[in-house]
């Protein structure tokens, strides 16, 4: 007897039931809203609006579509999971790549402002107490282009060289995991060039008084630590912690460094600190110092730490190497959100997919309070939040456009505790 092979519908069934939770959540509570109000995009639209094109955009994001090609694999089938986000189908891969390639540096702009209200009503920011620091990690990445796109330069990639590239610096709150801006620039620029001008854009959006800006400490990577950037800081009435620039001056005083100067770690750690030969003046009281450490090779490296923290020194190198975590997180948008594989031959389409996959990870952030908070799933970073997290799947069932009945298959392992999770997410939107 031969297999029957036939289609079937499934009008219930998905493959993502909690990022259909989540997004039912989003687009009924209005959470979205102040992200599409700012948005001013006049262009043809006959199934699909521009604003449900960039929202269908950002849900593939979160369903970890590795480009737009995948959209009509991954998303398009999945009618239970667009109507949770209140959607009739999700819109064809090309259409969305067209809205993207449509878009101008004003839309861009828009966008920015979206996402900026986006944040100032729900990010976690909002309720910082200003009697504790705050700590602003600046770190750059690099974003692989084809030789022919818009702004794309020969470059420096980590662990390549020479290679066509877009660059991407970002400022992240560490302790909320929230990417605050992020900006593109050509690859064969450093990133201190575009410190200045990236800092300037974020105090247009976040207004921060004298004394909150005393509270937060610009934490960054050598790329940064140029003097006239950490003059520009030490302005501004932020505090630093941040390696210098230049590696030259740096040998020179540790030639003038008699070996007596460098104090051991106290805990054991190979690793050394001691006082420059000279204090840098750049406008406001500045200590600085020579660190050392062993590399894998058991040779001596070298760096200059500027700070204007009052902690011991090893605790001030400590707090340094928190910065790791914001490392972290951008390999975390790489993977988990395919930052680096999604490319666009115009420059605003890619800054386009910058932009919204700054939105995804806020959004994905948040989750974590409002769905996440006291479960196993506390941690998850972005990467397994798509993977291992919102893909669970089981069965949306909808009346009149209010879901009624969430089913998540009993055999994966986290289904049971997910059930608990929605439940918080539902009570945290009044929807349950």
């Amino acid at each position: 007897m031969s297999v029957q092979i036939y289609l079937e519908p499934v009008e219930h069934q998905t493959c993502f039931v909690p990022l259909g939770v989540v997004g039912y959540c989003f687009t009924r509570s209005g959470l979205l809203e102040p992200l599409w109000s700012a948005l001013d995009i006049r262009m043809k639209s006959y199934d699909h609006t521009v604003y449900q094109k960039l929202q269908d955009v950002l849900v593939a994001i979160m369903a970890g579509c590795r480009s737009l090609n995948q959209v009509n694999t991954r998303l398009r089938p999945e009618l239970a999971l667009a109507q949770a986000w209140q959607r009739e189908s999700f819109a064809e891969q090309s259409n969305l790549s067209r809205t993207l390639d449509a878009l101008s540096r004003d839309h861009i702009d828009q966008l920015r402002a979206g996402n900026l209200g986006l944040l100032q009503r729900h990010s976690q920011l909002r309720n910082h107490n200003w009697e504790k620091p705050l700590i602003l990690d600046v770190d750059p990445t690099s974003l692989l282009t084809s030789k022919r796109a818009e702004g794309s330069r020969k470059g420096w990639v980590s662990g390549q060289r020479n290679k066509y590239c877009r660059h991407v610096i970002r400022f992240m709150s560490a302790g909320y995991h929230e990417n605050l801006l992020s900006m593109a620039y050509p690859g064969n620029r450093h990133g201190y060039e575009y410190f200045k001008p990236a800092l300037k854009e974020l105090l247009g959006q976040w207004h921060w008084s004298r004394e909150q800006r005393q509270q937060i400490i610009m934490r960054s990577d050598a790329e940064q630590g140029t003097n006239a950037n950490v003059s520009y800081v030490l302005w501004l009435g932020f505090q630093v912690l941040m390696k210098a620039y230049s590696g030259r001056r740096t040998q020179a005083w540790v030639k003038r460094t008699p070996e007596a100067a460098w104090q051991a770690d106290p805990t054991g750690t190979k690793r050394w600190i001691a006082p420059t030969p000279v204090k840098l003046r750049l406008g406001r009281r500045l200590d600085t110092y020579l660190l050392r450490w062993l590399d894998a090779k058991q040779k001596f490296v070298y760096a200059t730490l500027l700070t204007t923290l009052p902690y011991p020194v090893f605790t001030q190198w400590n707090v340094y190497n928190g910065r790791g975590g914001a490392e972290t997180e951008i390999r975390s948008d790489k993977s988990g959100l395919k930052l680096h594989q999604r490319r666009k031959h115009s420059l605003n389409a890619q800054e386009a997919w910058i932009v919204l996959t700054d939105i995804a990870h806020n959004l994905l952030a948040w989750l974590c309070p409002w769905m996440l908070a006291g479960s196993a799933f506390e941690a998850f970073g972005p990467k397994r939040l798509v993977y291992d997290l919102l893909n669970i799947p089981g069965q949306l069932f909808f009346e009149d456009g209010r879901l009624t009945k969430v089913a998540l298959w009993k055999t994966h392992p986290y289904a049971d505790e997910m059930r608990l999770c929605l439940h918080n997410l539902l009570a945290t939107f009044d929807l349950d």
